[in-house]
């Protein structure tokens, strides 16, 4: 995160602020001391003295990302991060365990700085003066070594705290957006820790307007989660592998004593329909209509029988 704003001493000379700085005017001269006078809207042209100062501070939006990577025993910032400072939580221990798995959190969080200057300097002013000054702070490396020095200790401490609250697989798997809950909670606690600290509600939100005096909260998002362990990792991973292979077998079951059910509904109905059929008068009769012709053609086929139909219909059969 850039931070191009450079503290200047200026001569007769008028100075324009760059369109994304305002600037803070400073009286230093012999009876003046170091006393705040006006602020320099963005794009707006001063007119200092030649013994004054201007603090000029960035009004665009910033970002401060922490995610570190172990590298030779030390942890150094990973790409694109601006900490590489160790975020690693004691998670809420499980059931009858005593401590909970440790957890390694990365994070980014969006803020304006609160910009916004009344005839008093807002809040701003009071920033400047109580610790932005020490540090240098309109400068990028000042600007740093006040985050570190001062804000990511606070974020680290809050992190933990409200982290360890959440079990660890829940939290990782981020299960029912807990995560968004823990985000919500940091940020808060943040929001008050660091305005406690900087004079003042100087941390806002992105939506922050600085027109207006309202700062709204400050966002965190959790950008990584992930066991500290990596040897945790790996037997979750087994685990979970051993759950789907289990949970496929049994599905597999199913499927067998599924078929088996229904071969065996399909005898059983097919041996209910049979017997049914027996059990026809229909059937019955066919059989017998069946058995005559049998016995008429025999007797066909026999030149000694002799075959008599009674009034009944009856059929009499003679071999002499």
């Amino acid at each position: 995160m850039g931070l191009s704003a450079a503290l200047v001493a200026l001569t007769g000379c008028d100075t324009i602020a760059p369109p994304d700085q305002v600037g803070l005017y400073y009286l230093e001269g012999q009876n003046d001391g170091y006393k705040f006078s006006k602020c320099i809207e963005p794009g707006d042209t001063g007119d200092p003295e030649w013994n004054n100062s201007v603090v000029y501070l960035e009004t665009n939006l910033r970002t401060w990302t922490i995610d570190g990577t172990l590298v030779n025993g030390a942890w150094v910032p990973s790409p694109g991060a601006d900490s590489g400072e160790e975020i690693v939580v004691s998670a809420k221990p499980e059931e009858n365990q005593p401590s909970g798995v440790q957890i390694h959190i990365a994070t980014k969080a969006g803020f304006y700085l609160n910009t916004y200057c009344d005839s008093d300097g807002g809040v701003v002013k009071p920033y400047w003066e109580k610790i932005g000054r020490r540090y240098k702070a309109d400068t990028l490396e000042g600007w740093k070594d006040l985050l570190n020095a001062e804000f990511v200790p606070i974020q680290k401490t809050v992190i933990r705290d409200v982290i360890r609250g959440y079990s660890a697989d829940p939290f990782i798997a981020n299960a029912n957006g807990v995560q968004a809950e823990a985000q919500k909670l940091i940020a808060e606690r943040l929001a008050v820790e660091f305005n406690r600290l900087s004079g003042g509600n100087f941390f806002c939100g992105p939506s922050f307007n600085r027109k207006k005096p309202d700062c709204p909260q400050l966002e965190l998002l959790i950008i990584g989660a992930e066991y500290a362990d990596a040897g945790i990792q790996a037997a979750r991973n087994e685990k979970q592998k051993a759950i789907e292979l289990a949970a496929a077998q049994l599905e597999a079951a199913k499927g067998a004593a599924a078929a088996l059910v229904a071969e065996a509904n399909g005898k059983r109905d097919a041996a209910a329909a049979v017997r049914d059929l027996y059990n026809s008068p229909g059937w019955v009769q066919i059989q017998m209509q069946i058995m005559q012709l049998e016995a008429v053609k025999a007797c066909g086929a026999n030149p000694n029988c002799h075959m008599f139909v009674g009034n009944s219909g009856a059929q009499i059969f003679s071999t002499r």
